[in-house]
Formats: C-alpha cells, structure tokens, sequence
C-alpha cells in the first residue's frame, strides 16, 4: 500500500473517532445512572486559605450514591461523620469519597485535622 494510502485511512479513522466523542448518545452532563436505578449526587468542594467554596449544605435521598470531590490547598484528610469514610487529600490531588447514602440523617463532612466544615450532608428516606 502507498504512504499517501495509509495516511488517508489514518485520517479518516481520526475523523471518525473525534466524531464519536463530540456526538455519541448519552454524552450529556446528566449523571449516570447507578446499579440501583438512581443518579449520583456529586458535591464538588474547594478550599484555599481556609475558606470553604461550594453548596454548604447537601440533601440526597436515601439509597442515592453521592461522589463527594474535595480540592484543596493542604494536606489533610476528608471526613464523612456517621458514615466513618475518610480520603486523603493533598493539593497535587483531590480528596475523592464514593458511597451510597443508605443510613438517613444529617451527616457532617469536613477537613479532620483543620476541624473545617466542608458540607453538611441530609439523607432523606
């Protein structure tokens, strides 16, 4: 085969992968769906020079997966009152904790070592 022959199929499946990601289904900002039917509850936080950014508080329903996403500008760990889940953060990483939300109540997430609140999470049946 010519090189001019290999270059054009290299483009062509270039063009056609490009394509799939701009236009695939389900390509949309919509969470997906868990095992359990529902969708994850992300909570994005950001802390820099001790100061919180993000929703404050966050209610999710019983049985929901949550996905909370910690950036932060020190080394510390991300804690999940009631639920006892911990995830080291660092400000080269996120501190990134999973779970589905299967006991109700209202649950405090925060920075352990800086005693900071991040969220106050409610669980509702």
């Amino acid at each position: 085969m010519k090189p001019s022959r290999w270059i054009a199929i290299a483009v062509g499946a270039a063009v056609v992968v490009v394509l799939f990601l701009v236009i695939r289904p389900g390509g949309s900002d919509e969470p997906a769906p868990s095992p359990t039917g529902s969708t994850t509850a992300e909570i994005d936080i950001g802390v820099a020079d001790g100061q919180v950014t993000g929703p404050g508080t966050a209610e999710v329903t019983q049985g929901q997966d949550v996905r909370i996403v910690v950036d932060a500008d020190v080394t510390d760990e991300v804690h999940v009152h009631g639920y006892d889940l911990h995830a080291e953060v660092t400000p080269d990483s996120p501190g990134v904790v999973e779970f589905t939300a299967d006991a109700p109540g209202v649950f405090e997430v925060e920075l352990e070592d800086a005693g900071l609140l991040l969220v106050e999470l409610t669980v509702s049946p």
